[in-house]
């Protein structure tokens, strides 16, 4: 059964923000001008010729990209008395337009009355319907909705609108948490879409080697052979067993293994040859791999030199920044090279072809935490986050985001690294101004009243950096400084990487997105924690990073000829921008009782 929008009037609020786009129309080239007080009896049929223009002038302003002149022809039919036809024509353009502005809740009164009009529909403006509704489920986060309702609209679609369509059904799906793909596949095993959730869950699944993930989508295909995906495989799955054919037979893992980064590197090198092994004993190609330790190597220079000098094709690492910086600078490099870190963004300057780089950035999780408190609905942020270059990063990445989104942050402050971070709780929530107030009411009346603390009311959730220490002593001076019911959202930073439900109770009801290593087991996770005295500990995520890092290598090539590609691996859903980048997306979870859990799980 498809869904339905919240049942809704058309409100006030819609209405008025259209008002607030013709406001500024007057500044726009070409905006039409607000009409003046007409004779109502002697213009009826001139009115009612003048609808199919202004639909039209609305289309083509929509369509140009001048949402004010859209806004302009569309206020007056508002106020029209429509035929059922023309008012539906009404509806769309307007919920268009606020999906455009990306409004969605301005577009729900909208689409909801659609709902009640669509008996009368075409089947042109029932398809257009249905298709702005899959745009509102994906603006308001609802994926499995969204790739539904797309679905159920595809045998009706042809051309270019078909093609859209399938990628932003695979699109949507690619959204969802692996877990909750597997859930809803369940429930409905035969039919259309529920092949669509089994072909993603094999695609999502971050378990499976490149050489299973082939064998499982041939296998899938050859099972629903007349499936629209099984005809036109969407995200790249096409490309699969090409890129295993073509996968490089011999690489060069350039790690510090001594030095004050050895145990980065060891843990980086020990989850590569993890992954490497367990392609091997599943009787699966592996490239031949060379290890080298930087630190026993003049320069970066020096490590290339041997590496071809041994036959490398590949060169994977280096880890230290400032090597990768300089790497940025070449015009060219002697391999094609997976760098594991970032480097500095830089304006003016290109990187060469053929690096690649990839790493653990805290700005990937930051940009993520804006998005997933967007979809939440919160729209007034308080950053908490610790002083220095680090948290400067973090935070200069969120704002960048979060403003750009159309948030507003009420408060953002820097605290030092303390045992008592109740002074700076209380000034971010404005505590102390509230106390002050009531000093200062106290002295002019010069009499005792009663007085409650409060905090600020102008936000709505809590962004915080911390680390797991910091954050044990951070969440309960919230909840003690009047912010219990005040929502936080963190990085990963907060976690150990290891379930502690004693130490962090104190974090419960804190949402933050970590990788699927620390969030799901597996057989490889398994015996990397066996084969590692003491278990991975706070190396955990470097390990992860390894086994990708082996994964990856091969599927280089598939993000980059398909922008919209992603390789769902250990640290999460990896995508290459137009810089050569990976972004990481990884899976969003809460404490409870101490414990993280999956939000898609609750």
């Amino acid at each position: 059964m498809r869904e339905k929008l919240p049942e809704s009037g058309l409100s006030g609020m819609a209405r008025a923000s259209l008002w607030l786009l013709l406001a500024g129309c007057a500044a726009l080239s070409g905006c039409a001008s607000k009409p003046g007080p007409v004779d109502t009896a002697a213009t009826i049929a001139g009115d009612q010729q003048g609808t199919a223009s202004l639909l039209q002038q609305a289309r083509r302003a929509l369509d140009a990209g001048e949402f004010g002149n859209a806004a302009a022809q569309l206020q007056p039919l508002g106020e029209r008395n429509l035929s059922a036809r023309e008012r539906i024509d009404f509806l769309l353009l307007s919920a268009e337009l606020y999906l455009m502005l990306q409004e969605p809740d301005l577009s729900a009164p909208y689409l909801t009355e659609l709902n009640d009009l669509l008996p009368q529909a075409s089947s042109a403006q029932e398809i257009q319907a249905s298709l702005l509704k899959a745009r509102w489920y994906e603006a308001t986060g609802q994926y499995l909705a969204a790739a539904r309702e797309r679905d159920f609209q595809a045998p009706l679609l042809s051309g270019d609108a078909a093609k859209t369509n399938h990628e932003r059904i695979w699109q949507n799906l690619m959204l969802m948490p692996e877990a909750e793909l597997l859930e809803w596949a369940e429930r409905s095993p035969d039919t259309q879409f529920g092949h669509w959730l089994q072909l993603a869950a094999v695609a999502r699944n971050s378990r499976l080697t490149l050489d299973e993930q082939v064998a499982a989508v041939s296998q899938w295909q050859q099972q629903h052979n007349r499936h629209p995906a099984a005809l036109s495989l969407p995200g790249g799955l096409a490309m699969l067993q090409e890129i295993a054919n073509e996968r490089p037979q011999q690489v060069a893992l350039l790690l510090p293994l001594s030095g004050p980064l050895e145990k980065t590197g060891r843990a980086i090198r020990d989850g590569f040859m993890a992954a490497y092994y367990e392609s091997l004993n599943k009787g699966f190609p592996v490239p031949r791999v060379r290890i080298y330790d930087n630190q026993q190597l003049a320069d970066v220079n020096a490590a290339y030199a041997q590496a071809q000098f041994d036959g490398a094709e590949w060169l994977i690492g280096p880890v230290n920044k400032l090597q990768v910086q300089a790497l940025q600078q070449r015009d060219s490099l002697p391999l094609p090279t997976l760098a594991l870190n970032y480097g500095d963004r830089t304006d003016n300057e290109s990187s060469p072809a053929n690096l690649y780089q990839y790493g653990l950035a805290a700005e990937d999780e930051a940009v993520q935490i804006a998005e997933k408190a967007w979809a939440d609905g919160k729209r007034r942020a308080l950053v908490l986050v610790p002083q220095g270059d680090w948290g400067e990063r973090i935070y200069n990445a969120f704002r960048e985001h979060w403003l750009a989104l159309g948030g507003d942050i009420s408060e953002q402050r820097y605290y030092p690294n303390r045992q008592d971070y109740n002074p700076d709780v209380r000034a971010l929530l404005n505590v102390d101004e509230s106390q002050r107030r009531y000093q200062a009411v106290r002295r002019l009346l010069r009499q005792s009243t009663e007085f409650e603390p409060r905090r600020r009311q102008d936000a709505d959730w809590i962004f915080m950096v911390a680390l797991p220490q910091q954050a044990r002593q951070i969440k309960p001076t919230l909840a003690f400084n009047f912010a219990a019911d005040l929502p936080v959202y963190a990085t990963s930073h907060l976690y150990t990487g290891e379930p502690n439900s004693a130490r962090d109770r104190d974090l419960n009801g804190i949402q933050f997105c970590d990788m699927p290593w620390l969030l799901q087991s597996g057989s490889l996770q398994e015996t990397v924690e066996k084969a590692i005295p003491g278990g991975q500990g706070s190396y955990a995520r470097l390990y992860a990073m390894g086994v990708d890092a082996f994964r990856l290598l091969p599927r280089l090539k598939q993000l980059e000829v398909l922008p919209h590609s992603q390789v769902f691996g250990s640290t999460g859903a990896l995508m290459l921008n137009a810089e050569r980048r990976i972004v990481r997306r990884t899976e969003c979870t809460v404490f409870e009782n101490g414990r993280p859990v999956r939000i898609a799980n609750r």
